[in-house]
Order: structure tokens, then sequence, then C-alpha cells
């Protein structure tokens, strides 16, 4: 971000007020993580002494990001639905076959458009989500469901501002509940659910300076001479209501962690987020982008993490010498950080889980592709990472050209790379 954004003032009382709302809540992580230790291996994993569990045993996986695998039946981007679609059993089948034990996946609409299916044919929801759980329980593939993957759909759904995300009593926190409530209660006794993941990236959202930014996207206006875009569902404008701050993004995880563990006290809950920008705590605290010491940022990163049961964090390649850096400490390149934020999960015993990570999405040759990618497994590896999920399985979208991994194009052998280390595990 440039800097000379006008700075916005974020008063240190807010930050207090937060921090001491997320104090409370230790209260809660601690009698869950207690229940999950006295469960006899429930189903799923599980959060014990600071690791990862699965049948009893403590668990290390390297799985991958299967974003579409509900959504293709469920209609992307405001295109139809098609329940019918049953394309995603080959690929589970392919990832089966390359030993891949889970995948992280979209539960729901990006868009508020590509809801329908659930507000208004919901038993043709859950018999999509059915198919879904069955096939990954008959192929043992575990299932890690991402429940409210942009920040602004479920506002723009309830005819809200962004900002209801800090209001329990919010209609935004009414629907929060609903789904989550139906979607846990419904596969909690199922083997497939690894854990509950509230979203995607919402703290890269939060907290930046300038009104302007964080409020997320509005409804494309229709560009003469083109084909017209299928209506999304966004608002058509936003306003400074609208605007993204950790203090909303904190409720929501709190609010989504309380409702998750009143159903399922066993399976981890997670944030599904990135690390904090190297200026997170000035971003926070003053609205400024000064970078913080190495002690702010590991508060920010603890602290966007505090209600859930395991830290996380998306991570993909990046050098020193880039121009502007997005994640993580500003004078750490990628091994240093790795093993910083690793660092931290076992001091205070929370399971890393990289939802994401993978090669620059940048233009590159194949070759230097090739080589980011083997870094970053690498890093993984060697640094025992419990959990990570290489960004993207079969999505072919215009976005995803730099990501898209399937068994025919020149990326599978990322998928054979992923079986040798999950084979490399099980010896």
């Amino acid at each position: 971000m440039k800097k000379e954004y006008r700075m916005f003032k974020f008063s240190h009382q807010v930050g207090r007020n937060v921090i001491e709302f997320l104090r409370d809540s230790i209260l809660v992580v601690a009698a869950s993580a207690f229940l999950m230790g006295c469960a006899s291996n429930p189903p799923g994993l599980t959060v014990q002494d600071g690791q990862f569990y699965k049948d009893g045993q403590p668990f290390k996986g390297y799985g991958i990001n299967f974003y579409t695998v509900l959504q293709r039946k469920l209609g992307i981007e405001g295109n139809p639905s098609n329940l019918s679609d049953t394309s995603y059993r080959q690929g589970l089948e392919t990832l089966a076959q390359h030993d891949i034990p889970f995948i992280r996946f979209g539960a729901n609409g990006y868009y508020p458009c590509d809801t329908d299916v659930y507000l208004n044919h919901r038993e043709a929801y859950f018999k999509a989500f059915d198919m879904l759980v069955a096939d990954a329980e008959r192929l043992e593939i575990g299932l890690i469901p991402s429940l409210f993957w942009y920040f602004p759909t479920v506002p723009d759904l309830v005819g809200e501002s962004t900002d209801q995300w800090g209001n329990v009593d919010s209609q935004t926190h009414a629907f929060m509940r609903e789904f989550t409530t139906e979607l846990v209660s419904r596969y909690k006794d199922s083997p497939a659910i690894w854990a509950w993941e509230f979203g995607n990236e919402w703290i890269h959202h939060a907290d930046i300076p300038g009104d302007a930014h964080g409020k997320g996207m509005t409804e494309p206006e229709p560009v003469p001479g083109e084909d017209p875009f299928p209506p999304l569902g966004l608002a058509k404008s936003r306003t400074i209501k609208d605007k993204m701050y950790r203090k909303n993004v904190y409720m929501a995880y709190q609010a989504f962690a309380d409702t998750v563990r009143a159903i399922d006290p066993h399976r981890p809950v997670l944030s599904g987020d990135v690390m904090p920008r190297p200026s997170s705590y000035h971003n926070f605290h003053e609205g400024s982008w000064e970078n913080d010491s190495l002690e702010q940022w590991e508060e920010m990163f603890l602290l966007d993490n505090a209600a859930m049961d395991g830290l996380s964090a998306h991570f993909y390649y990046f050098s020193l010498d880039d121009e502007w850096r997005e994640i993580g400490y500003m004078e750490y390149g990628p091994a240093e950080q790795m093993e910083f934020i690793m660092e931290i999960s076992k001091r205070v015993k929370k399971p890393l889980f990289v939802g994401e990570y993978g090669p620059q999405p940048k233009d590159k040759t194949l070759e230097e592709e090739r080589r980011q990618f083997e870094f970053l497994l690498d890093l993984m590896v060697k640094n025992e990472v419990p959990l990570s999920a290489l960004w993207n399985f079969d999505f072919e979208h215009v976005d995803q050209t730099l990501f898209n991994i399937t068994e025919d194009n020149h990326r599978t052998y990322m998928l054979d790379a992923l079986q040798q280390a999950n084979r490399e595990l099980n010896k």
C-alpha cells in the first residue's frame, strides 16, 4: 500500500477493549480443549497439547485446496447451478491416488448470488453437500470447509453494512449462526470433516489506512460493448460503515467459534486467515503504515488467532527484494518467517495451519515456478509444519491461471511431490 493514503486515527482504547474481550474468551477455548482431550478418538482432527491429533495419534499432513469441489454444483459468479455435476468425483479420486489426505474448500457461495441454492433450495444444497461428504468418506479424504469466504457476502445478503460483523445482535450474525448451526449439526459425526474454518483472509482487509480502502467490492457497472456480467448481489455502493476493522473481525471470529463449540466441542476451529501485514500493529492502534517491531508483529499474530484452536497463515513465495510486502515481519525472508511462526506455534501450544501456499502470483518461467514451489514445500517439511494446503486444484478461471493444478497440466509434478512428502511422513 502507498504511504500517501490519508491516515485514519484509531484509538488505543478500542484496542484495549478488544483485547479485554478476547481475554474473557480464553476460558471458552480452554474448556473446549479440555473436552477434546477427554474424548476417546472423536472423528476428524482434535487439538491436544499443541498438536493436531487424528485417530488418537499426532497427525501431520500435506493437503491441497480444492476450492470449487462444492461450488461447481452451486454456481459460481452468478452462473447457474448444476446440481447434477459430479465432475468433482474424478478430482477427489485423483487426489486419493496421490495420497493427498485432505482438501480445503468453500462451503457456500463467494458472492451473494452464489448462495441461491442454500437460500431457496435448501434440500438440494444439503443433498449436494451430503454427496461430497459421502464421497470423501469413501475415499478417506478429509474435508476442511471454509464457511464465509468473502467478508461482505453475508451483510449484503441481509441488507446490512459490513460493520455489523461487530454486532452480535445483527442480522449478519443471525445468518452466520443459522448457517453454521445447520452445517455443524448435520456433519459433526462424519469422519470426513476434519476442522471448521470461518472464512478466507478477512484480516487482510482490516485496518487499512484511508477511508476508501477495506470496504469490499461493489456490484460491477455494465461496460458498453461488452456482454453484461451476471448480477452478483453485491451492494451497489459502500460507505464508511463498510470499512473493515479487526475489532469487528474479532467479534465475528469469537461468535463463530462459540457457535461451533456448542455443537462440536472436539474439532479445531480455525480462522482461514493470512499472516499480519508488516505494519499491522500500527494499522490497528494508530492507522499508520509504520513497520512493526518483531514483538508487535507477534502480538498481532496471536491476537488475530486468539479465538481459534490453531494459528492460521497463508504463505505465498516472496523475496526481501520485493517492492511491496503484504505479509510477515518486514525484515524476514520466507525461511526466517516460517521458522518464526513455527517457533511461536510451539511456544503457545497452538498448531499451525498453512491454509494456502504457492509460488508468487506473478508471471514467471516454468523453471522459476517449480523452484518456488519446491522451496516452499521444503520449508513445510524442514519446519515440520503440521498441516498445510497447496493452492489450488482444478479451477479453470481467468484469475487462477498462475495456480491451477491438474493431473493433466504442467503442474502435475506438484501432486507427485505432495504424494512423496506424505509418504515420507508415514514411513
